[in-house]
């Protein structure tokens, strides 16, 4: 019974580790230069994604986003063009922090220095 108890208080503290101990982006500020969407034929089937560029001090990174649906609405889920924006790099995603304070993960497929 004590195995028991011991063996779930150590289950209790991993997950807890492992929730809390996320990794916290450290965001820079940058600048939303355009927001478009991308077409793909896939076997007969039409897919849109979402097209991000953000310019990150003299870096602007060009990123696709999640699946667009039908009739989806704001495809630049609040982010305005023009303004700044609180962008993260984490390995070959690019993270926007939205307006609503939740993170948008986009994969990189561009980097390039701005003119």
């Amino acid at each position: 019974m004590a195995r028991k108890a011991l063996l779930m208080i150590a289950l209790s503290l991993t997950l807890t580790t492992a929730v809390y101990g996320a990794t916290k982006h450290e965001y820079l500020t940058g600048k939303l230069i355009s927001v478009t969407a991308d077409e793909r034929l896939d076997e007969g089937t039409s897919f849109r994604w979402a097209i991000f560029r953000v310019q990150v001090g003299d870096l602007i990174y060009t990123a696709r986003g999640g699946r667009i649906r039908l009739r989806s609405g704001d495809i630049g889920q609040g982010l305005v063009l023009g303004d700044a924006v609180q962008t993260a790099v984490d390995g070959e995603d690019l993270v926007l922090l939205k307006p609503d304070g939740r993170e948008l993960k986009a994969k990189i497929t561009k980097r390039e220095r701005a003119q």
